[in-house]
């Protein structure tokens, strides 16, 4: 299906030649020295709000010739926003269905992905303010961290992981063998701890940006390993550290357990941040 946009492939330094056409979808491809970012966007005329969307685990089922995956591509037109859709290039590295945006050791992808963005805001002429970040699992993750080095952007997020180390063993231990090979657990955790906890992310940014936290009560494994831990880390924030609202909305579905919330109610938030 991504066959069919039109695809643009720049180098980083050729921001300034950058032109992205209104009202079509367009696939961005940034090289910067060697990895390949990958945008899917859409910008509509008249259009002042931005949304960015991340890539949780279930991405590989609904693209299953990806990476690059765009969670929710289809739902671009069901969005009034402008649409960014960024992909993980740490599902590069090897055989990944979800890399939180690590990279690897010299190189933390997420940190780079806000920077071509921040260059994109401006090329494009989208204030801070109007951005929103959504995603959920480990969209909701990545959201959130780019929230944080975007500041005055906002985060909204669906049963996201706070912290990878209380998240399920196995899809952790790949993306830690092949972004920090070497390294034990507890050299990672040590040396990236602000990569794989998003209250340390904060503390080393001393920056806490909007959130709004979506969490169904019903999927106590989130609950007890992301949400409450969160939100008590978040009590040992510095005073002096500039911390934003954050809002948790719990929902209440037994079914749906740890999977996002459809697509009628996604765009029903998306709204709903606007407006507060």
């Amino acid at each position: 299906m991504l066959d069919k946009y039109r695809k643009i492939q720049i180098d980083f330094t050729e921001f300034d030649s950058l032109y992205i056409p209104l009202d079509v979808p367009v696939i961005l491809e940034i090289d910067w020295r060697g990895v390949s970012y990958e945008f899917l966007i859409k910008l509509k005329s008249g259009e002042k709000n931005m949304l960015v969307l991340g890539s949780g685990g279930g991405a590989n089922m609904e693209m299953p010739n990806g990476p690059p995956y765009f969670q929710r591509h289809s739902w671009m037109g069901d969005f009034k926003d402008s649409v960014i859709y960024y992909n993980d290039p740490t599902l590069y590295l090897g055989e990944l269905p979800l890399g939180w945006g690590q990279g690897t050791a010299e190189r933390f992808y997420l940190e780079e992905i806000a920077l071509i963005l921040l260059k994109l805001f401006k090329k494009l002429q989208y204030e801070a303010k109007d951005v929103v970040f959504y995603g959920s699992s480990g969209g909701g993750f990545m959201s959130m961290i780019l929230a944080g080095y975007i500041r005055g952007s906002k985060a909204l997020v669906n049963n996201p992981q706070t912290c990878l180390t209380r998240w399920l063993k196995t899809p952790v231990q790949s993306v830690f063998n092949l972004s920090y090979q070497g390294l034990t657990n507890e050299e990672i955790v040590n040396r990236f701890g602000n990569r794989i906890n998003v209250v340390q992310f904060f503390k080393s940014r001393k920056y806490v940006p909007e959130i709004y936290y979506l969490q169904n009560g019903a999927c106590e494994f989130d609950v007890t390993n992301h949400l409450i831990p969160f939100l008590d880390e978040l009590q040992h924030m510095d005073e002096k550290y500039e911390v934003k609202n954050v809002k948790i909305d719990l929902y209440y579905n037994k079914k749906m357990g740890h999977a996002a919330l459809g697509k009628p109610e996604t765009v029903l938030y998306t709204q709903k941040i606007r407006k507060n």
